[in-house]
């Protein structure tokens, strides 16, 4: 089990977000994508991106992925290229392309509401406020009480980079999100199903 910013389970958030494209439902896409590249995950996020393109897309719809090549290759510091990718998979991938098919471009301010929040207040109720949606699937009794005893070592990237910021009591003044002491919704919106 690895942990992303906001505590999610990343496996499940991949899962989830796979299922929000299918869905063509771009606020959670968004959502789940950005949980994963402001976690330290952007290969990831990319790679899970350039997959969906190639099992649903590909067939009818081969300008789409050159543009998405295109993008690709542009995306480093540039997180909005992230949404303009999910923008422009939120087509019926069974439709064939238009011969003057236009794509969208989604501006760097058009992000703002999913870049990382940082906690302002006590740390236990910072989830509440921005674990928005719950991930698919079930979470065995093992991972739930990983999370709730254990989470910072099973921390992403952002945790590890984090943790090697600060010195302890600093860390913990200001991310410790206590995920034991969170209510049940929350514990399933980031872990699935208890």
């Amino acid at each position: 089990m690895i942990l992303t910013r906001y505590l999610y389970d990343k496996a499940k958030v991949e899962k989830t977000l796979y299922h929000a494209i299918l869905e063509r439902d771009y606020q959670q896409s968004a959502f789940w994508a950005y949980e994963l590249y402001f976690s330290g995950f952007e290969k990831d996020v990319v790679e899970q991106l350039h997959h969906m393109y190639h099992t649903r897309f590909e067939k009818n719809r081969p300008k789409l992925g050159l543009y998405l090549q295109k993008k690709q290759a542009e995306l480093e510091g540039k997180p909005e290229l992230i949404a303009t990718i999910i923008k422009n998979l939120m087509k019926n991938p069974d439709v064939p392309e238009v011969p003057d098919v236009k794509f969208a471009n989604v501006k760097p301010h058009h992000i703002e509401s999913f870049r990382t929040k940082e906690p302002e207040g006590p740390g236990w109720k910072f989830l509440r406020e921005v674990c928005l949606y719950g991930v698919l699937g079930e979470c065995s009794p093992e991972d739930i009480h990983r999370y709730r005893r254990d989470w910072i070592s099973h921390g992403g990237p952002i945790w590890q980079q984090r943790f090697a910021e600060y010195d302890e009591d600093t860390f913990y003044d200001r991310f410790n999100y206590e995920p034991d002491e969170q209510p049940i919704e929350i514990q399933i919106k980031c872990m699935g199903i208890i």
